[in-house]
């Protein structure tokens, strides 16, 4: 049996990819001009597996690139060390830029260890004892120093950078980090899923980083690129889906990349020969019960009144949330409390406004369909 063509981890640099060739060829673009952009969509739009192909075309010009990881992040010592740990590990493995990262970034060193995965695994540690935001200043400070003393061209990707804000004295982080990186030569892409705090880092004029990047929006996938794709990742395993039940799929996952790759390498694995309606059917019961855990931790962080907004939401998108009939059908409480929840969901990218209507709606498709489902 052939190997199954779709993926539910992360996809590889070098497996095929759906579309995307404006994005990659503008992206790539953007970084050899030493823009810095923000790079924003929901979540599981495939940023990461974007900037990483971005990165290892940037490579192969020659270009020095750092990939760091900011999800998680509890304090800005260790926004510092990651920023630190991602220059370390794209340096240790050629001997005199590696020695020139230790010569210049001052505030961690480096702890090489062997990885599971083989290879070495890379780890920092702080130098000295002294205030977080100084040791992000110095580790800048540095950064700035080994960027300008080495001859190649340096692209540095901030994944997940609206999680900064979550960091006590978070204006301040972004103070340093916009003093730095407005003067250091090289490209710094900003990516993120919340795109209402991160956009809001970049937009509002109050805010260090006012107007200092370009906003580069990660859309849904083509209809017809998407179908084409699909059937063709099925040819190649062996299979055959038509085209007509590839657009029944789509339509099912609104074109979304993570659920379009989830839905059908379950459909693969479950199909003999070719793909039938009932199939279909069948496999989107999967994919909404191998959701479910998530959502229900969703749901756990969410007070009742956002609870009951939010399936309000799903059953029925609108952009008239105030109105008195739309309250009382789905027994929303005040105005006020409708505000509170309206503003906490879509900080947490679970709710938006489409710009075509106006209406307010769910982000995610699966997760749209599944509240539905609990709420009959």
């Amino acid at each position: 049996m052939k190997k199954n063509p779709f993926y539910l981890k992360e996809i590889p640099v070098d497996a095929p990819f759906c579309d995307r060739e404006k994005e990659l060829s503008d992206l790539i673009s953007y970084a050899k001009s030493n823009a810095n952009v923000v790079l924003f969509s929901p979540r599981r739009y495939g940023k990461t597996s974007l900037i990483k192909r971005v990165q290892s075309n940037l490579k192969s010009y020659g270009t020095l690139t750092a990939y760091c990881d900011l999800f998680g992040v509890t304090s800005v010592e260790e926004i510092a060390g990651r920023i630190a740990k991602s220059i370390y590990t794209i340096t240790q493995k050629n001997e005199g830029l590696f020695q020139k990262a230790i010569n210049f970034i001052t505030s961690f060193r480096p702890v090489l260890s062997p990885s599971p995965e083989g290879g070495v695994s890379v780890s920092v540690q702080t130098s000295f004892k002294t205030d977080g935001i100084k040791i992000l200043e110095e580790t800048m400070n540095s950064l700035e120093k080994f960027v300008n003393d080495v001859d190649l061209e340096v692209h540095v990707a901030l994944d997940e950078f609206q999680e900064i804000t979550e960091v006590h004295n978070s204006i301040g982080i972004e103070g340093i980090l916009r003093q730095y990186i407005q003067k250091i030569q090289c490209s710094f892409f900003f990516i993120g899923s919340r795109r209402r705090i991160l956009l809001d880092i970049f937009n509002d004029r109050k805010r260090p980083f006012f107007q200092s990047a370009l906003n580069y929006e990660l859309k849904t996938l083509p209809d017809k690129d998407l179908v084409r794709f699909t059937i063709a990742q099925f040819k190649k395993g062996g299979k055959y889906i038509s085209e007509e039940n590839t657009a029944r799929i789509s339509q099912l996952v609104s074109n979304h990349p993570y659920y379009m790759q989830k839905f059908c390498f379950f459909l693969y694995e479950e199909i003999d020969k070719e793909v039938a309606q009932k199939d279909i059917v069948a496999i989107n019961q999967v994919v909404m019960e191998s959701e479910r855990v998530v959502f229900e931790s969703i749901l756990q962080g969410l007070t009742t009144k956002q609870i009951a907004f939010l399936s309000a939401l799903a059953r029925e998108p609108t952009a008239k949330v105030y109105s008195t009939s739309y309250m009382a059908q789905y027994n929303l409480g005040s105005t006020g409390g409708i505000q509170q929840s309206l503003d906490s969901l879509s900080k947490k990218d679970l709710i938006e406004k489409k710009h075509k209507t106006g209406a307010w709606a769910v982000v995610d498709p699966f997760f749209k369909n599944w509240l539905i489902a609990i709420s009959l």
